[in-house]
């Protein structure tokens, strides 16, 4: 089955998923309470605290992981990346071994729900322990994480005297747009943005039927080898999306009309490319630059046209003039 079948089949899927739990919502599935979006994060007092405390706590679910570059010479900037919705935060690997190669220290975020950030219980086996903490994921959350992992990649930044890199595919770039025009403080000098959750297709939006069911989980379709977790997506997380997305189309701000690089696919079954586009000329980003990807030959064909993050997902030429494009984005200083 294509991948636009596959997306037909879960419109199917989810309206009749919808219809059973509306017929039955008397079988206790309450809605959850919507929580006021902070603008801070609620772990610290100061950012040098919030920096020790979540060290200090993230023993168990490791959330973040540094790569650093061996690469003779200068440092030539530091990175944040973060990994899409119930994508395997170790799927971004490619995309950080070409930023070290290329002379950056990149700092890796696994967003909760997401590879090892979850709370392990004993009698419950790893796969299970992850998606129940999935199912309890909430875009407050993510936000924080991020917010936390982007002041360590600032003050490794201040301290080796470069610049600051953002890299990110879908919901994970969403996330960082948010974290741009929330928090004041926040400043980056360039952008690498693969397929970006804020244009979504209209489908996308038939999910939200569901959000009064948070602890559901809807099967993720694709090749497993790229899902964090195999047996779904919980509404929780698609909720999570959709409240950052209504965020950050609230706060939008020109200040994230900085040298950005975005990546997308035409044929793109969740992202809108012309909404994107739309998107960018509306609110005067000209700063930033699409890159049209064409899967090669090569590519997986099992692979959605959304996942555009290795070899396997867009073919081998194809990825290197990516790759050779990314390179040449963040090191051109005339586009500062």
């Amino acid at each position: 089955m294509g991948p636009k079948l596959v997306v037909i089949a879960l419109i199917g899927l989810i309206l009749s998923i919808a219809l059973i739990f509306v017929e039955d919502s008397a079988g206790g599935l309450e809605p959850e309470n919507k929580k006021k979006f902070s603008s801070m994060p609620d772990t610290a007092a100061s950012s040098e605290a919030a920096i020790d405390d979540f060290i200090t706590n993230q023993s168990e679910d490791q959330s973040m992981r540094w790569f650093y570059s061996d690469t003779q010479g200068k440092l030539k900037g530091v990175a944040l990346v973060i990994h899409g919705l119930n994508l395997r935060p170790d799927r971004m690997q490619p995309i950080i071994s070409m930023l070290t190669e290329s002379g950056i220290d990149v700092l890796g975020l696994s967003l909760r729900g997401h590879g090892e950030n979850y709370t392990h219980s004993n009698g419950i086996d790893e796969d299970q322990a992850r998606l129940e903490t999935f199912k309890n994921a909430s875009y407050q959350v993510w936000i924080n994480e991020a917010y936390l992992a982007y002041l360590q990649v600032k003050e490794r930044g201040e301290d080796k005297g470069v610049p600051l890199f953002f890299t990110a595919f879908s919901t994970g770039a969403l996330i960082g747009l948010d974290l741009f025009v929330t928090y004041p403080e926040v400043r980056l000098d360039k952008m690498i943005l693969l397929a970006p959750a804020i244009k979504l297709h209209a489908i996308v939006y038939l999910q939200r039927a569901l959000s009064p069911f948070p602890g559901l989980v809807l099967p993720s379709l694709g090749l497993k080898s790229y899902l964090a977790n195999t047996r779904g997506t919980p509404i929780a997380a698609y909720n999570a999306l959709f409240e950052g997305l209504a965020h950050f189309e609230e706060h939008f701000s020109q200040k994230i009309n900085i040298p950005t690089l975005v990546f997308i696919d035409e044929d793109d079954e969740l992202i809108s490319a012309q909404g994107l586009r739309s998107f960018v000329s509306e609110k005067s980003l000209d700063r930033w630059r699409f890159y049209g990807v064409q899967k090669g030959a090569s590519a997986d064909r099992a692979t959605f046209h959304h996942h555009i993050i290795d070899v396997q997902s867009t073919g081998d030429s194809v990825w290197q003039d990516m790759m050779k494009a990314v390179v040449n984005h963040l090191m051109d200083h005339t586009s500062n």
